[in-house]
């Protein structure tokens, strides 16, 4: 049986306050389990519920495929990444 989330996500960043009416990480297929959208994480013996979380591949694969939009305070996600550029160290080789 499979454990269906539902409700209001909300991000927890101070200050920031953004909302969303489903969690984007429900958006997408779990890449690690295979659980379907809209649908929790199953753990490796196939057992899902209320206390098992999202695998974190599901998550960056949500914020690849822009399910969670612009950061307001542009901290997270795709906003964050596309600062990161290259590493300093290596610039010189």
């Amino acid at each position: 049986m499979a454990h269906i989330v539902k409700g209001t996500a909300f991000c927890q960043k101070p200050g920031c306050g953004k909302t969303w009416p489903v969690d984007p990480v429900l958006t997408v297929q779990c890449p690690d389990c295979k659980a379907p959208a809209g649908v929790g994480c199953r753990r490796p013996s196939g057992w899902s519920g209320p206390f098992v979380d999202f695998h974190a591949s599901r998550d960056l694969l949500a914020d690849r495929e822009g399910r969670y939009g612009a950061c307001p305070l542009k901290i997270c996600g795709l906003d964050r990444a596309s600062a990161q550029g290259t590493l300093p160290l290596f610039e010189k080789c």
